[in-house]
């Protein structure tokens, strides 16, 4: 019986910033993949906000000012993803959890938005582990107090939702929050 719902940051609430920039046409392989090594590196705790701001600057060849906006600021919010959570927290546990540096998600979620959409925020800089990681998605679990196959993980990577699958999780593959609805109904209404 599922009993909590796990979502990711980047891809599901919020584009990712860094992909966006990999992804652009006009970035150069060698600076998309200098940028990824750097999301890596905070994303386990190795690099704090000031130095992946100081550095991605360096790599795109914009100020610290500029830099910081694109990557943490501005960024378009999944209203309908936050407006939903809220109506089932009744019924499912929540958590959030994000391959992020511990001190780089201030901007996107005020604390009172951590309080009014999870029971638990998990931030892989925080804790040293990363997506796909197994004992990311067992930590989370654990702090939620629910076994791996109680958790439905939904994230915007199909590497995460096969990785948890194989976790004897559920996952949803995140596109939008209509296919997300739809899926998770479904998999609700099949428990």
């Amino acid at each position: 019986m599922i009993k909590a719902l796990i979502f990711d940051c980047f891809g599901v609430f919020y584009p990712d910033p860094v992909f966006a920039y990999m992804r652009d046409p006009q970035t150069p392989k060698s600076d998309g993949e200098a940028l990824h090594n750097l999301d890596k590196q905070a994303a386990v705790g190795e690099l704090s906000k000031e130095g992946f701001v100081t550095q991605a600057a360096k790599i795109t060849g914009q100020s610290i000012a500029e830099t910081e906006q694109r990557f943490f600021k501005g960024v378009d919010f999944d209203n309908k993803l936050a407006e939903f959570i809220p109506t089932i927290r009744d019924q499912y546990k929540t958590a959030l959890l994000s391959n992020i540096g511990a001190d780089m998600m201030e901007g996107f979620f005020s604390h009172s938005d951590y309080a009014k959409l999870f029971d638990e925020v998990v931030l892989s800089g925080a804790v040293g582990i990363a997506k796909p990681d197994p004992a990311i998605f067992e930590l989370t679990c654990k702090r939620l107090g629910v076994e791996l196959n109680e958790a439905v993980m939904i994230d915007d990577m199909q590497s995460t939702v096969d990785c948890v699958r194989t976790l004897g999780m559920k996952g949803i593959c995140y596109k939008d929050f209509e296919q997300f609805s739809s899926e998770l109904e479904t998999l609700l209404r099949s428990q």
